[in-house]
């Protein structure tokens, strides 16, 4: 047994030892005292080693390879490892490479081979502790770099020289993405032809530069859309041996984007509207002008408009092309749908109409009616007519009903002013016949 070095500042470390020889236990047990560390349990078996690692939680388990009993020390130490990640250190007489290279499977932080010196039992115990310190530190701060990550909204990911993602963060099963999947494909054969783009972007940025662009994917039928990041990766000698990339999803940007567009057009076309129905034209006019923004403005195919005088169906405004689409040779009958409208006074939207009993009656040959919108046309609380919109591409909503009812306000205001024209002509035409009248009497 060696003597402690002189100025030896003494260790505090708590040590299991697992030796199932009592002799060399002892032995052992001795040392380590000596040497200024715990030993806070001495067991001879495989079983009592992983009970009480969990019950005394030592620093450092010294373990012996070839034990008594039903677990020997390599697979007491791989069980150990598993649950409670603590350092081991073979002890063993046996070197050969059958033993050593079963014992590696499990990574130990060292080896003694029986007999040995004090002096390399605290090394290798030192040597061990310090590795254990280290690769603690260094899980913690992987943990706490995956716990940013995955805070994050953006995807991060890595790519090699060929392109091929060597790593992509978890944010990615947002999108229904699995990131070991990902893992060693190119983005064409993870996106499919919406990863042309960035195959095309990786080359230049592999030639040096960063680079900026914006990706529309498409996904179960839905649009998303993304803004993406990517750079040079390069190594210690500042060779580029891939790419990092930040995916940062800005769909809900873009829709706001998309939606405030919309919105002006809207209000473009709107304009553009009241400027025609300000010029003197007939009410026919007036109604195939709303027909046309009606219908551009909602994306649908047909629209068609009725006309109303004291509360009862007058004429339907149809233009000659949607009669030619219809099929039809007559106009359709509208009662129905007058008549709900007449006593509500409410619009309609059905994105069903074979199960709706407010729709109108198809006249035979009439093309499908896939789902409709009708919207009343007041002036002063009477109604005027009805603007009834047919097969949008996709379903009407409350944004569809926004704008019909900005269309019928144009709609009543041009009809009233036409109305009010018609009767001041009539007015005037009165006024000049009493005039004549009076004048003749005053021959």
């Amino acid at each position: 047994m060696g003597k402690i070095p002189e100025g030896w500042i003494m260790p505090s470390a708590r040590v299991m030892i697992v030796e199932d020889e009592n002799i060399v236990a002892m032995d052992i047990k001795q040392r380590l005292e000596m040497l200024g560390y715990e030993v806070v349990a001495t067991v001879t078996t495989g079983e009592e080693a992983v009970k009480l690692t969990e019950k005394t939680r030592p620093d450092i388990i010294l373990m012996d390879i070839v034990l008594k009993g039903e677990m020997d020390g390599i697979e007491a130490a791989e069980e150990i490892k598993r649950r409670f990640k603590i350092p081991i250190i073979y002890i063993t007489a046996y070197s050969d490479e059958e033993t050593l290279e079963r014992a590696k499977i499990t990574e130990p932080f060292g080896y003694i081979i029986k007999p040995f010196e004090d002096r390399e039992l605290h090394s290798v115990i030192e040597i061990s502790l310090y590795k254990n310190k280290m690769e603690r530190k260094l899980r913690e701060s992987e943990e706490r770099y995956r716990a940013i990550i995955r805070s994050l909204n953006d995807v991060l990911f890595t790519l090699d020289s060929n392109g091929r993602f060597t790593m992509v963060s978890g944010q990615i099963q947002d999108y229904g993405l699995v990131e070991d999947e990902i893992i060693g494909k190119t983005p064409r054969e993870v996106f499919g032809a919406s990863g042309q783009i960035h195959h095309e972007k990786n080359q230049e940025v592999l030639k040096g530069e960063s680079i900026v662009y914006q990706w529309k994917w498409e996904k179960d039928g839905e649009n998303l859309y993304f803004i993406v990041s990517l750079s040079p990766l390069r190594g210690s000698e500042g060779e580029i041996i891939g790419i990092t990339g930040i995916l940062k999803d800005i769909t809900s940007l873009k829709e706001y984007e998309m939606a405030l567009e919309k919105e002006n057009e809207i209000s473009r076309a709107l304009a553009n509207l009241a400027k025609k129905l300000l010029k003197p034209i007939s009410i026919e006019k007036i109604s195939d002008n709303v027909i046309e923004y009606a219908r551009k403005l909602t994306d649908s195919q047909f629209c068609i408009i009725g006309v109303f005088d004291e509360g009862e169906l007058e004429d339907c405004v149809i233009p000659e092309e949607t009669l030619k689409e219809c099929n039809i040779k007559e106009k359709p009958r509208m009662e129905r749908l007058c008549g709900w409208i007449l006593e509500n006074r409410e619009p309609i939207i059905s994105n069903d109409p074979q199960g709706d009993r407010r729709a109108f009656r198809i006249p035979e040959g009439h093309v499908k009616i896939e789902n409709f919108l009708v919207f009343p046309a007041l002036l002063q609380g009477e109604l005027v007519g009805i603007i009834a919109l047919a097969n949008k591409d996709g379903v009407y909503d409350e944004k569809d009903l926004e704008v019909v009812e900005r269309l019928a306000d144009l709609y009543s205001i041009a009809i009233k002013r036409k109305l009010d024209e018609e009767k001041n002509r009539i007015i005037i035409q009165k006024f000049l016949k009493i005039v004549s009248e009076v004048l003749e009497e005053l021959k």
